[in-house]
């Protein structure tokens, strides 16, 4: 890890489709990034894409949210405060869904991973990255949410129950914190196409939808302005 410039972000599910442009957008705007995600292979990728662009490369962090404790998300903590003594902004993009099912055919073990991706993982990282966050005087937190399993719940299963669940967190934590922050914002995009979304929408095509580069500025647009609470 490097000293920071600006601000400094990280970026949960940073190697998937939305989180590889947040941070791109990140990195561009002349911040530092920590992008974490659990594939090491996909964080790679993104580190020497974002090279071959002439970006700054962001500082890697591999964990997988599903698989790891709190003695993992401390360890984390201490990473970034070694790295860069501060934290300014947290968002929380990584998911995890296979298929639309009936609830009750949902398998055990794949419901334990969703929740713990979706929502034990967040709320393991912002009680580690708390004090850091607490400590800057602009920090926000932000949770990227997916609106149509609020509306249309029939079928999403563990995947739609960890969005209320968030929607949740976002207004307890924003009551809880008040005025004198961090921020909690929770940011519900407009679809666009990733491999999540044709997990659950098969037919659809990447000329059907915005591209995840226009949804991720609008997530930073959000940041910048506000956004949901």
């Amino acid at each position: 890890m490097s000293t920071s410039r600006q601000s400094v972000w990280l970026v949960t599910g940073a190697a998937g489709t939305l989180g590889r442009e947040l941070v791109r957008r990140i990195i561009a705007g002349g911040d530092d990034c920590i992008a974490l995600d659990r594939s090491e292979r996909g964080l790679n990728q993104l580190h020497d894409g974002l090279l071959a662009e002439g970006l700054s490369a962001p500082a890697l962090y591999p964990m997988d949210l599903a698989g790891a404790g709190p003695d993992d998300y401390r360890q984390l903590a201490e990473t970034v405060r070694a790295g860069f003594g501060r934290l300014d902004t947290l968002v929380h993009a990584a998911a995890a869904f296979k298929a639309l099912m009936p609830l009750e055919h949902q398998p055990a073990d794949e419901w334990f991973t969703t929740l713990q991706c979706g929502l034990t993982g967040p709320f393991l990282l912002n009680s580690a990255l708390m004090p850091l966050l607490r400590a800057s005087p602009r920090a926000s937190i932000a949770l990227i949410n997916n609106g149509v399993c609020m509306d249309r719940p029939a079928r999403w299963g563990a995947y739609g129950i960890c969005q209320a669940g968030r929607r949740q967190m976002a207004r307890t934590l924003a009551a809880e914190l008040g005025p004198r922050g961090p921020r909690v914002l929770e940011i519900c995009p407009e679809p666009f196409f990733s491999p999540l979304r044709s997990a659950a929408w098969p037919v659809e095509t990447a000329d059907d939808l915005p591209a995840a580069a226009e949804v991720a500025a609008a997530i930073l647009e959000q940041l910048k302005t506000g956004g949901h609470q």
